[in-house]
């Protein structure tokens, strides 16, 4: 049995936030770059070009790479062989998420849905957390900004939808999504699942965009395809026309019931402030 201290974990999430508020990706850095070799737009390639140079004066300058610094959500594998020690679990992760958001000097963006008193810690996060064999620890981080997650989708289809209805909604939803989730966009698709797991399962796609696990070949071809009917809406970066609107969706599908088929989008900007530690 490894023991493992809830104060670590604390350090790890604040980490975690920390970087990614700074830090873009490199992978998203690399489709920028080559979405900007494709462009033939003039206002495309401008705008792609000041996506890529606020990305370094981020890093350069250690100034967040956006205003809106999101709601902090963690996913957490954690071993089913690993014994925790010291505060709840969920304190911890709160902890950390609170002293990132003050360290960092971060804006603070929750608040009362009804007052909208801002609570001014940017408490309280999302924690999904799933069981796995082993004594190792896994940390997904999201910061996940308001403009994009508004226009973020889960919708009920009817169970005898075809799979061009199914594409053509998530090709919808894009386009009513417009400049306001400040495209081009990184998209994680879930199809089947139920009310509550196709959201999460759709997050996961998120996070791990361009990681492994690789997709299915079903899933694979599917992505291929509405990555380029989601490009040809021309809608283009921050929505001033252009061939990028989205840098890449990544696809999952899982089993359903009979008379169900729900669908989550999760639409994030083009700035995806994720981030992975594992120990």
């Amino acid at each position: 049995m490894r023991i493992i201290s809830t104060e670590i974990i604390s350090a790890e999430v604040r980490d975690l936030f920390l970087s990614s508020a700074f830090l873009l990706p490199q992978k998203v850095i690399q489709r920028l770059k080559q979405a900007l070799e494709l462009e033939t737009a003039h206002i495309a390639q401008s705008t792609l070009k000041c996506l890529l140079e606020n990305a370094n004066l981020a890093t350069s300058s250690y100034t967040p790479l956006c205003q809106d610094t999101g709601m902090a959500q963690v996913v957490m594998e954690l071993g089913q062989e690993i014994s925790l020690e010291g505060p709840p679990l969920a304190q911890a992760v709160e902890k950390g998420i609170r002293q990132a958001y003050e360290v960092g000097f971060l804006r603070k963006s929750t608040c009362h849905p009804l007052t909208r008193k801002n609570l001014m810690d940017n408490t309280p996060g999302s924690l999904e957390t799933i069981i796995v064999p082993g004594e190792k620890l896994s940390i997904w981080s999201l910061a996940k900004g308001g403009g994009c997650d508004n226009k973020s989708r889960l919708i009920n289809l009817s169970p005898t939808s075809s799979l061009e209805e199914i594409k053509a909604v998530v090709v919808k939803a894009v386009i009513e999504a417009g400049p306001d989730a400040c495209p081009p966009l990184c998209l994680g698709l879930a199809i089947g699942g139920s009310f509550e797991s196709a959201p999460k399962l759709a997050r996961r796609a998120l996070l791990e965009l361009w990681e492994e696990p690789k997709m299915t070949d079903e899933e694979n071809d599917l992505a291929q395809e509405l990555l380029h009917s989601i490009n040809a809406t021309g809608l283009g970066p921050m929505g001033l026309g252009g061939m990028t609107t989205a840098l890449g969706i990544r696809v999952k599908i899982q089993p359903t019931h009979l008379a169900s088929l729900p669908l989550a989008l999760n639409i994030n900007c083009h700035s995806l402030r994720t981030n992975y530690v594992s120990f």
